[in-house]
């Protein structure tokens, strides 16, 4: 039985038939005529699965004919995408040299202390064992100080001591001048809790020294104040105390002047007894109560840290940012996809033009 022709009499298989989109293939239907044939042949007779390999070997040419139009533009286009991408590496390299300047970063790391340590129960307990606790903080504790490290009070603080709306060029009589100030003091200042559970406080500044002398004093400004915040509720207990304590004082006075008026007044011994004892528990109890007056003074003493710094910040000995080879690679990577964007865009608006 012969074969169906190919070509486009009554009943016979074409190339377009058997090839969707074989007309967008200018000159090579010749190629695929004996393919096709075979194709539409296997497909009348029920074979699927060659037709399936027939689609997907369309799908491979038209992705191979992509990439043979792109690299035509690319070729076409060298030139300007060349040119664009070396001004814009050199102008980058340039600019990066020139107007942006070394910053230096300096770094200290602490744990901080755990605040049950400075407790009166615990630095006056008797008992070998008594209490059981951990000498460094816990997450509590970090978070606490991270809170501290990033108030506004912290901020200001560091801001005024060390001039920085001078410092970083700022006219201080302009009205948004503090406010640039602290964006830029910001962007350069980082407290962060590290893997390792520490926190660490770094500072980044043109000058060496003086990114480092910020970096400890932020971390002993959050020591006092982190003091401070625990010795507040001590001092509240103190003054309790201490009003407490005055009361018991004037009532062993008023007792104790009872009693030599009854001595004086010639009472009756049983009575002078009962007022003596009396005294004597009261004094004892006044006595307890200077004790622990004495024991809360002790643990609200300033005399003691809320932190254990494990690396105190020093001048660095390179610089840290920009990391100018980063920015350069960068912008030429973007310059040359921009370029190449911009040639297909422009290629293929032309053809639309054309066929319009």
């Amino acid at each position: 039985m012969a074969e169906p022709a190919l070509g486009h009499s009554d009943g016979a298989l074409s190339v377009a038939g058997c090839l969707p989109g074989a007309a967008a293939w200018p000159g090579k239907a010749s190629r695929l005529e004996t393919f096709a044939a075979r194709s539409c042949r296997a497909r009348h007779l029920g074979s699927f699965s060659t037709f399936a390999r027939l689609k997907k070997i369309i799908r491979m040419t038209r992705k191979h004919n992509d990439l043979v139009e792109l690299v035509r533009i690319l070729l076409k286009w060298r030139k300007p995408i060349i040119i664009v991408t070396v001004i814009a590496a050199i102008g980058t390299a340039a600019f990066s040299w020139f107007f942006m300047p070394d910053y230096f970063k300096s770094s200290v790391n602490f744990y901080p202390s755990n605040p049950i340590m400075t407790d009166r129960q615990v630095l006056y307990s008797t008992t070998v064992g008594e209490i059981e606790i951990d000498y460094f903080g816990g997450t509590a504790d970090v978070d606490r100080i991270l809170t501290l490290a990033h108030t506004s009070r912290m901020k200001d603080y560091i801001i005024n001591k060390y001039h920085l709306t001078e410092h970083y060029g700022y006219d201080s009589t302009k009205t948004l001048a503090r406010y640039k100030t602290k964006k830029k003091f910001e962007k350069n200042y980082k407290a962060v809790e590290t893997e390792f559970g520490a926190v660490e406080i770094t500072v980044w500044d043109k000058d060496k020294q003086l990114a480092s002398d910020m970096a400890n004093h932020i971390a002993l400004t959050i020591d006092n104040q982190n003091k401070d915040m625990i010795t507040r509720d001590k001092n509240v207990v103190i003054q309790t105390f201490k009003q407490d304590i005055a009361k018991k004082e004037a009532a062993n006075d008023s007792l104790a002047n009872v009693i030599e008026q009854a001595k004086a007044s010639g009472q009756r011994a049983e009575r002078i007894m009962q007022l003596e004892t009396q005294f004597e528990t009261s004094l004892t109890d006044l006595n307890n109560s200077r004790k622990l007056l004495e024991q809360y003074q002790t643990s609200a003493s300033n005399n003691f840290s809320t932190i254990h710094v494990t690396e105190e910040a020093f001048p660095a000995i390179r610089k840290d940012k920009p990391v100018r080879s980063l920015i350069v690679i960068g912008a030429t990577i973007g310059a040359f996809l921009f370029m190449l964007i911009l040639a297909v865009v422009t290629e293929n608006y032309r053809k639309i033009r054309e066929e319009l």
